[in-house]
């Protein structure tokens, strides 16, 4: 592109690839601010460390198998999880990176997002961890990343939530990212269901068909996190669907869920210093 005699390179939207002319201020694809040196600059290192697809997938993908590998070290012992979602580690080095139970939950309520990245087993971690993957690159294509992290974020809380609700007072502990996913799952219903797209009823039955059979098939499973995680995520998926003017409030959000996974990072944090599994630890090492 000649401009002004000089050669000027043009620039790829960020969030939709489209190409666009050097001095464009918004992208003519998809409207959105295009970022200026600096931020392409942050932007081309965000893409380099984490890819340019899906970076919050990625994202928390690294930090849900950051907390499993550290929780594998802890307690020296890498359980499977055929037994049941909960066999093999140890209740106190669950409790240090963040799950939740025991009325916990209630002393330390940021257990309810921290619990979110804490996993019983390969199995267990495996699963939510495939699903999440998938789900979460879809939500990033048809929503941004933003929205697609608070989605997870948000309905697994929420999802954390409902569990006490129903289950309280939590007699055994419960942590899993499966309320997030459901709440994944939940979001392309809801986004079905703004589009007026009458695949979303067959969506909905299909879904919960699956988390019906997911709940009978496998021991320990938290139904009150799943249900509760599904519904927020319909309503969530639906919410961010009609959105009048998406894309003016996409930077917003994105700094909004920046924020929500910095407060996940330090909720496992905050875990790891509460005494609450240091007494769970001596207690067991009673019990030996």
């Amino acid at each position: 592109m000649l401009h002004g005699g000089l050669r000027m390179a043009a620039r790829v939207c960020p969030y939709c690839r489209e190409l666009n002319g050097a001095a464009e201020p918004r992208c003519y694809r998809c409207g959105r601010r295009l970022p200026g040196p600096v931020g392409e600059g942050v932007s081309q290192v965000v893409r380099q460390l984490l890819g340019a697809e899906a970076p919050f997938t990625r994202l928390l993908l690294a930090l849900e198998l950051l907390v499993f590998g550290l929780l594998v070290v802890a307690d020296r012992h890498l359980p499977i999880g055929l037994g049941g979602l909960g066999a093999g580690f140890r209740r106190s080095a669950l409790l240090r990176f963040g799950a939740m139970g025991f009325g916990t939950e209630t002393a330390e309520p940021w257990r309810l997002l921290s619990a979110m990245f804490v996993h019983m087993s390969v199995l267990h971690v495996g699963m939510n961890l495939w699903m999440f993957t998938d789900l979460g690159a879809r939500l990033e294509r048809e929503l941004g990343g933003g929205r697609a992290a608070l989605i997870f974020l948000v309905t697994g809380v929420l999802g954390f939530v409902a569990s006490e609700l129903w289950y309280a007072p939590l007699s055994i502990l419960t942590a899993g990212a499966s309320g997030g996913v459901f709440g994944q799952i939940g979001a392309e219903v809801g986004v079905l269901g703004a589009r007026r797209d009458p695949e979303w009823k067959r969506s909905l039955i299909r879904n919960l068909l699956y988390a019906l059979v997911l709940s009978l098939a496998m021991p320990g499973v938290n139904n009150a996190a799943h249900l509760g995680g599904f519904a927020a995520g319909i309503a969530l998926g639906y919410a961010f669907e009609v959105e009048r003017r998406r894309w003016s409030l996409d930077r917003a959000l994105r700094a909004v869920a920046v924020l929500f996974v910095l407060a996940a990072v330090g909720a496992v944090a905050l875990s790891t210093r509460s005494s609450a599994w240091q007494v769970m630890r001596a207690h067991e090492l009673y019990s030996e």
